[in-house]
């Protein structure tokens, strides 16, 4: 593969514009999005950009939309705000979007020959050359000049931001380099007055093992690539401490998956080592066949849920796998997987257009039950289904799927490393899928700038865990003991010992016949009080004949998250075993219904309704907790069904004591079946 811009690279661009009709769709649709601009000097602002988290709704957390340069609205409750700090962060996005406009404008002049695009890329260019030492080094805090330290930058708020705004620049030159659009002159003063300070700015702040410092190392090796610089890129792929080999060994498990536990920053992550290994090209290095950088592409086609989606796990929103078909244009090009994403997509991305191959094998855009299936390699059950079993080592969590369509079901486990800065106090948190829905859901994150990303959502209560006497789980690995699938039945088992002193947590969890069956059982050294916590994008159908009583959150615990819980009930008639359903808040959902079975009740047990926040737009969920007070032992048993309204309870009895790890039967009567089943679990 040849380096972006050398005319072996621009040939090919070229017969790939004759041959390819996504290609020239592609370059098409750049130059009508450009034609405006590109015909006028470019309205670049002087203002140094805000931090993006604060560009958000402070009512309900909401990402907001740029009406203007001084107006952003919310899309939830359609309030539009003003001033600081909206003005500067949409300040940042617009940097941005003048880097990346500069490098498609590079792109369409070398794939059309078109000089108006060049010109104007290097206009771009120039500018910032011309005035990146008027913008004052700052940070997210508001500091300025030294005072705003390693972190701050300059056209950007911190050098992450920095690192990202300033690659696609550097490709941009690249091109308008190799195609003799820059003189002498002018190559030497975006040298000299723009990229070698912004390696300044970006040295002074070195991250160790962060998708900070990935984001660093692309900004590096675009720059390298731009100024021909080899010494340059071997730092950013050589540093001991801080390199692309450095972050691929340590940031990355030999499955794939990021360390930090999230799929928004395991894609994140992904996109800047895409960029080093596309700037490593320029100097004839294959970083591409890193086998680590390929896993990075593979274990998402592994672990997605069966509708392509991801869940959003610590700092993490949900992520669908169809928005990342660009990055599966260059795993499709280079390593021949992800085939499926790209038809997903209409191939128009910036990868797509440089790197996309030809599509040949399926006649047809993938279903979601399609989809699912792919990448899914694993045992066939009773029933004919695929159960795939994927563990996740690098974070520690263990995802499955099984069955596919309506039927298809998952599960995943959070038992391993907290995530490090956007990791969450959730050990052994429990998600769910069932029916094409996320009933057992993370609470996920607003951005950070949002006063409950702290309050609430990194909290345990937040999560479909346990927490002991109402206070968070502290920072915590645990262990995988058990992850199986035999016929038909999926078995997995996690516990964690250091959550909470003196306190050890295990949960096994039996997948079989289309009920999820939990069995948390909580040990401690002392009598302590033990909550069992889940959430639901549901809205609880009333149960006759409970009563509900109203209650305050404080009456719980009054920090930790828990004040956050708002119109808390106490359900009082509730038999030992009971089942409580709720109804699907959401789109199509009207007849979807989750049935929960608390089984063998602990003695003293209370059981409590609430809402608790929610990413927007959805913002609120409603939420379960079974409380036990002052035990040393307590099991707590739970079995999930998703069903349709109006479908019959089940008729559950557990054979052997709860308490007990070993022994434990569970006997199915589906009376509208007339089956029996009776599991160990």
């Amino acid at each position: 593969m040849d380096g972006i811009g050398t005319p072996a690279w621009t040939q090919c661009l070229r017969a790939r514009m004759q041959d390819c009709d996504w290609v020239k769709r592609g370059v098409e649709q750049w130059k009508a999005r450009l034609i405006a601009q590109v015909n006028q000097p470019p309205d670049i602002p002087l203002l140094g950009g805000g931090w993006s988290h604060r560009y958000i709704c402070p009512d309900d957390g909401s990402a907001l939309v740029r009406v203007d340069r001084h107006h952003h609205e919310c899309p939830c409750c359609l309030r539009v705000w003003s001033g600081s700090p909206w003005d500067e962060a949409a300040m940042a996005e617009e940097h941005n979007r003048f880097a990346q406009d500069a490098r498609l404008a590079a792109v369409v002049y070398a794939a059309s020959g078109e000089a108006a695009y060049a010109q104007w890329a290097k206009t771009v260019l120039l500018f910032y050359a011309r005035h990146y030492d008027r913008f004052p080094l700052h940070d997210i805090f508001g500091k300025v000049g030294e005072e705003a330290g390693k972190y701050g930058a300059k056209v950007q708020n911190q050098t992450l931001s920095e690192a990202s705004w300033i690659y696609p620049l550097a490709q941009a030159c690249t091109i308008l380099r190799h195609a003799s659009i820059l003189s002498a002159g002018e190559l030497d003063e975006i040298e000299e007055r723009l990229f070698r300070p912004v390696v300044r700015v970006i040295d002074r702040n070195p991250r160790d093992r962060s998708n900070w410092q990935t984001y660093h190392n692309a900004a590096l090796a675009a720059i390298a690539e731009a100024l021909g610089d080899l010494a340059l890129l071997k730092r950013a792929l050589d540093d001991e401490a801080n390199g692309f080999h450095f972050q691929m060994e340590s940031g990355v498990g030999e499955d794939g998956f990021w360390f930090e536990g999230a799929w928004s920053y395991h894609f994140y992550t992904l996109e800047a080592q895409a960029v080093i290994a596309w700037a490593a090209m320029g100097f004839g290095e294959k970083l591409y066949e890193h086998p680590r950088l390929r896993a990075m592409f593979d274990i998402p086609l592994k672990a997605m849920l069966p509708d392509g989606t991801f869940p959003a796990l610590h700092d993490s929103k949900v992520v669908d796998i169809r928005s990342y078909a660009h990055l599966y244009e260059w795993a499709y090009a280079f390593y021949g997987i992800g085939e499926e994403i790209v038809r997903s997509s209409d191939r128009g991305s910036l990868y797509g257009v440089l790197f996309g191959a030809p599509l040949e094998t399926l006649p047809l855009p993938l279903s979601e039950a399609e989809l699912s299936m792919k990448g899914c390699a694993g045992e066939t059950g009773a029933a004919g289904e695929a159960a795939a079993i994927t563990v996740l080592s690098k974070p520690g969590m263990v995802s499955v799927t099984c069955g596919a369509g309506e039927e298809a079901q998952a599960l995943l486990v959070d038992y391993g490393e907290h995530g490090d800065w956007h990791g969450h106090y959730d050990k052994l948190n429990l998600l769910y899928y069932a029916r094409g829905r996320s009933w057992l859901a993370d609470a996920g994150m607003v951005p950070y700038g949002h006063k409950l990303h702290k309050a609430w959502y990194v909290h345990t209560v937040a999560h479909n865990t346990v927490t002991v006497n109402g206070r968070s789980q502290q920072e915590a690995c645990g262990r995988l003991r058990k992850a199986v699938s035999d016929s038909g039945i999926i078995r997995v088992e996690a516990e964690a010992e250091d959550a909470y002193e003196g306190v050890r947590l295990n949960r096994r969890l039996t997948l079989a016949g289309g009920l999820l069956v939990d069995v948390f059982r909580v040990t401690a050294g002392e009598p302590s009080t033990v909550d069992w916590v889940m959430h639901t994008q549901g809205n609880p159908v009333e149960a006759l004949p409970v009563r509900y009583t109203a209650d305050l959150a404080e009456s719980l615990s009054d920090t930790d998250g828990y004040p956050h819980l708002r119109q808390v009930r106490r359900l009082e008639g509730l038999q030992d075993d009971w089942m409580l359903e709720w109804s699907w808040n959401g789109e199509d959902g009207e007849d979807e219904r989750l049935q929960v079975y608390g089984l063998a009740e602990p003695w003293g047990a209370s059981v409590y309704l609430a809402e608790s926040p929610f990413m927007p737009p959805v913002q609120v969920r409603s939420a379960c907790i079974r409380r036990v007070p002052s035990c040393i032992r307590t099991a707590f048993v739970t079995v999930f069904r998703a069903c349709r309204k109006g479908d019959a309870p089940l008729s559950l009895r557990l054979i052997g004591d709860p308490s007990d790890s070993e022994g434990l039967l569970l006997e199915v009567r589906d009376g509208e079946q007339g089956e029996t089943m009776l599991w160990t679990v």
